[in-house]
């Protein structure tokens, strides 16, 4: 998620406190919140439809491909338009103002590369996905998306407090395991709307996806076990104490665990069929989209209690 493992960055001063808690409490605001995951998630759309495309194994049709690409499109271009619109949560995209900046970041840069591939793969979607180009155009784009998932995390990560700088190394890959999740549910909504075809029990990609959503909740527990940590080294350890309502903060971590990883593995092993299958596809990524939203706000609001913003 920006995503649950995108922890926005918290500079601190000498004394302990926070300097730029204006940046850090624009970036735990809710439409910051719901930008970075939105965006997340269209990159991992197209990774999922790149990589279906280069191995040969997404079914031909033009409209197959564009679906999920343009909706993808939509999604990884928020942020870039709600910088461009001057919104006040989205001052910058990747470090870079179009408006009053010709030549963007390097992560700015990393970030636009997808749009070519992406542009290649919808041009030679024709009906017909075994044309080397076509596969190549795809594989294009996975790489670029992941690429982008990888760098662009450094930023985030680079002004992150100790101990939470011990998952600094590990936040890239938990970024593009949240984002291939949440991109795979909706790439199986567009899938479902567009094709009849019954996907087994033990489809391959449905276990990739059970192996995701596994690796996803390791990974949010990290984050968590990181911000105990946090707590402990600055003296704060009655910080998540259950007269500080710890209990209540479990509790939420358990509710929204059981929305962004719990009930789309639950729709995902229940093997629906016929039309019920876009019915489960849709609850999944909109339950999955939701989960990561709130877990976000929630790590957020921990981790600036604790820094006394």
């Amino acid at each position: 998620m920006a995503q649950p493992d995108d922890a926005p960055a918290v500079a601190l001063g000498p004394q302990g406190q926070p300097n730029g808690g204006s940046r850090a409490q624009r970036l735990f605001s809710l439409p910051a919140v719901v930008i970075q995951t939105a965006t997340a998630t269209g990159y991992g759309l197209w990774m999922v439809l790149g990589t279906a495309v280069a191995l040969g194994s997404y079914p031909d049709g033009r409209g197959d491909v564009l679906v999920p690409l343009s909706f993808g499109l939509v999604l990884v271009s928020l942020g870039l338009v709600a910088t461009c619109l001057r919104m006040g949560f989205a001052p910058d995209w990747h470090g870079w103002d179009p408006v009053r900046r010709m030549l963007p970041t390097t992560e700015g840069m990393v970030a636009m590369a997808n749009y070519l591939p992406m542009l290649a793969l919808g041009g030679l979607a024709r009906g017909d996905n075994d044309f080397w180009a076509t596969r190549l155009a795809g594989a294009a784009l996975m790489i670029c998306s992941l690429a982008t998932l990888i760098y662009t995390a450094r930023g985030v990560a680079r002004e992150m407090p100790a101990p939470l700088a011990s998952v600094v190394n590990a936040q890239p890959l938990g970024r593009a395991v949240s984002a291939v999740f949440g991109g795979g549910l909706w790439f199986w909504v567009c899938v479902a709307l567009q094709s009849e075809t019954v996907v087994g029990p033990l489809n391959p990609w449905r276990l990739s996806m059970l192996a995701m959503g596994l690796a996803l909740g390791v990974i949010e527990g990290m984050r968590w076990r990181a911000l105990r940590q946090l707590a402990d080294e600055r003296g704060a350890s009655a910080f998540l104490s259950p007269d500080r309502g710890a209990a209540t903060l479990l509790a939420w971590c358990f509710s929204i665990a059981v929305l962004s990883v719990g009930l789309p593995c639950v729709l995902l092993v229940s093997h629906p069929t016929g039309p019920l299958v876009a019915v489960a596809a849709g609850m999944a990524a909109l339950s999955c989209v939701i989960g990561q939203c709130l877990e976000q706000r929630l790590y957020g609001r921990a981790l600036a209690q604790l820094t006394g913003r």
